[in-house]
This record gives C-alpha cells, structure tokens and sequence, in this order.
C-alpha cells in the first residue's frame, strides 16, 4: 500500500470540479487488488493506493521467463544432446501445412504471462479523502483514469465485512476488509485491508471515531448501525443487555434443512449442504489426473513397484478431493463457547472453539461474489461461513436458534 502526503492544489475540499459518472451502478463490491491496505487517516487530505504487489508481478515474471528459456532450451540442441520434446517435437497447425515445434507454446505462454504481469502494475484504483469529499480514481492500461467524487455527508459509515478469496476452486482464505461505504459501490474506499483479523472489531472502532462515521455491518435485512460502545462488547454480553433480541416465536419449528441434537450440556447443529470452497471443476481435474496415472501405468505395462504410486493418486486425486467437496460445518454451542467443526468423508472432523469472550457477532448475510445467503460468525481474526447457499428464512431461524443456545448455555438464562 502506498502512502504519501498531498502536494500544491490537492485538498479534496476544492475539488468540486471532479467529473462525477452517474451511468453506471457497480452492484457487485470491486475486489481489491492489494492483500494488505491501511490508510492513514491521523491528517486530512490523505490518499492511498490499491495496486498489485510487486511480490506477485515478479513471480509471474519470473514464471513467465522460466518458461521461455524451457522453451527456447527444449526446441535447440544444446551440447549435443537431443530436444526434451523429441518424443513429440512437432506439433501438426491444422490451419497451416508446416508443423510447429511444441516448445514454442511455453515461449507463447511465457511471453503471455509477462505482458499480463506488467498490465497489472498500471490496473489499480487511487483514493482521496477530504474534510468534506472523497474521491475514487480507476486506473486502466491505455486509458486515462475514470474519477468519481462525492460530500463525505453522501457516506454511509465505516462498514466491517469479510470476503473469502477462492485459491483456484482448492481452497479458500478469509479476508477482512473496512472501508468507508457509499450507495455506490464504485465510490466505496477501502480503509484497511488484511488477512490477519486479530484485533479487527477494535480496528473498526478506531476508524469509525476517526472519520466520525456511525460503524456499520451490512446484513441480509440491509445496514445495520452499531454504537461505538457495543463494537467490541461480546454476542453474550449483548444478549444479557438486551442488545441482541432472542426470540422465542417457533424456535423449535426446525426448517428441513437443519438438523439439531440436544442435551443437557450441550446442543448440535448441523445444516444440510454442502459447505466448501472445492469446486466441480477442480474435482473433475483431479479425477482426470488420477485416470491419467492409472492410463500411464496400463500403456507402459508397469510393474508391481507401480502400485504405490497408484494408491498415493488414488489419496491425493480422489479420496481427498471427495472429502473437500462433500464437506459440511457443524455448530457445538456449550457453556464453553461456539465450537464450529468440518464434517468431512473418509477422515475425522475437526474445528475449533470460540470461548465467549471472543464471540464478536452473528450475522446473516448476502455474499456479492456469489450471490448466495450465509450466517457469519466472527471471533477476533477467526471468521466462519455456516450454511452458505440455504434459504435466507432458514439462515435467519438458525442465527436466533444459534443466540437462544448462547443465552441458554452460555448466560445461563432461559429463553
């Protein structure tokens, strides 16, 4: 994240000129291109910048750079020795008569991934903030930057949410993003960006008090406003206050979609779906790999010695696989705290234990990335996603069921 001061004819307060483009509503929150962001907001005007790190513009470089040497080295002879595609050197162009080496496609993919790579430096959005307006700059390759500006007074608040990143359809992280939110979502700045959510409800206060904004959680149900005193008090707390109504309207009236389990020291919770970040096409991917391994071994006729390395596919292509995609969570509510466990085929479940002095708050929300219902749960850094993809009237009976079992065990009241 870049952070510099203003220079000559830079406050934001005489910036009215700003062109303004009204045309086109972002509906969908821009992802943000840094992994890290935190803007400096002890001096107004202020500006920061989110841009790719120069971290992964140079691997992709230096990707691209291994590639073509392979290339270059796989297509010339080099001391005398044969191609390392000589087994399948030319490659048939069906739109051409000739034949084209096979090494060159690493050498197009290499110079590819380069051109990209350097693309991405000059991709990015600038922010500015004011005593009085704010302002958003889209920066695009080969095009002059798109500046969108507006009166703080058109501000929301400081809204806290998280975004789970998709790491190539494998696996996922959490990302925890505040930023000052507009109806807009074009002029929406973020304040402060991280993976590491520790301390992140004392972040958002901190923010909240600085731009003198009311901190804000966006909800399935819309924007919700939340007291600068009641940020960091925990679920339990609230719900002992009254701050968090529990309702006890058809709390037993369990939807088909979820499943509970009681006893006197605990209860169970388990939605019915599936909850993971694997997707169809990685599956289908590690599927075709391990057939690929079993169709090398029949080709070449391969020894017994073979086998162990048919069973290691047999683990990491498939049995592995089935169990990320089939994965459920399941909710232990108990006088300890919130423990949220994966459900997993072929192996053990396991999770962890939110004690109640860490419970930050339950939430029902709308995913913009994927359109889908989810209930929330955030503890200091650690966040859990439960029951992504079920109805919303299901996620909202489950988030009071959930805060019921928390001031039954938990408070020890009854509900």
């Amino acid at each position: 994240m870049d952070q510099e001061n203003f220079t000559q004819n830079s406050d934001l307060d005489e910036l009215e000129s700003l062109s303004v483009n009204e045309e086109k509503v972002e509906k969908r929150r821009l992802r943000p291109l840094a992994s890290f962001l935190e803007f400096d907001l002890s001096h107004r005007p202020t500006q920061a910048k989110d841009r790719i790190s120069k971290k992964r513009v140079g691997r992709g470089i230096a990707l691209g750079v291994v590639l073509i040497a392979l290339g270059f080295a796989a297509d010339f002879e080099i001391a005398n020795k044969s191609s390392l595609f000589s087994g399948f050197d030319e490659l048939a162009l069906p739109t051409a008569g000739g034949t084209l080496s096979a090494a060159w496609l690493f050498v197009a993919l290499g110079f590819f991934l380069i051109a990209t790579r350097l693309m991405l430096m000059f991709y990015g959005r600038d922010f500015f903030i004011g005593h009085k307006f704010a302002a958003v700059v889209i920066q695009k390759p080969f095009e002059h930057g798109s500046r969108m500006a507006d009166s703080l007074g058109e501000y929301l608040g400081v809204r806290y949410r998280t975004r789970i990143v998709n790491v190539f359809g494998l696996t996922s992280f959490t990302q925890h993003i505040i930023d000052l939110q507009h109806p807009n979502e074009a002029k929406t700045i973020p304040l402060y960006i991280t993976k590491d959510g520790e301390n992140i409800t004392r972040k958002w206060e901190e923010l909240a008090r600085q731009m003198q904004k009311p901190a804000i959680f966006n909800t399935a149900d819309g924007i919700v406003e939340i007291s600068p005193e009641d940020i960091t008090r925990t679920v339990p707390e609230l719900i002992e206050s009254g701050k968090i109504p529990v309702s006890d309207k058809d709390l037993y009236k369990v939807p088909p979609t979820v499943r509970i389990v009681e006893s006197a020291d605990f209860c169970q919770i388990d939605p019915q779906i599936r909850d993971s970040a694997f997707s169809v096409f990685s599956g289908l991917a590690c599927f075709c790999a391990f057939f690929a391994i079993l169709f090398f071994g029949f080709v070449f006729h391969m020894k017994l010695s073979y086998l162990p390395i048919a069973a290691a596919g047999l683990v990491l292509f498939v049995m592995i696989p089935l169990s990320l995609f089939f994965r459920r969570k399941r909710i232990v509510v108990s006088k300890d705290g919130v423990r949220v466990k994966s459900r997993w085929l072929f192996f053990p479940s396991f999770g962890f234990l939110i004690k109640p002095e860490n419970l930050e708050y339950i939430y029902v929300i709308h995913n913009s990335y994927d359109f889908k219902y989810t209930m929330v749960i955030g503890a200091n850094g650690q966040t859990a996603h439960i029951g992504r993809g079920l109805p919303k009237d299901d996620l909202e009976w489950l988030r009071n069921f959930v805060d019921a079992q928390i001031k039954r065990f938990v408070c020890g009241q009854t509900v």
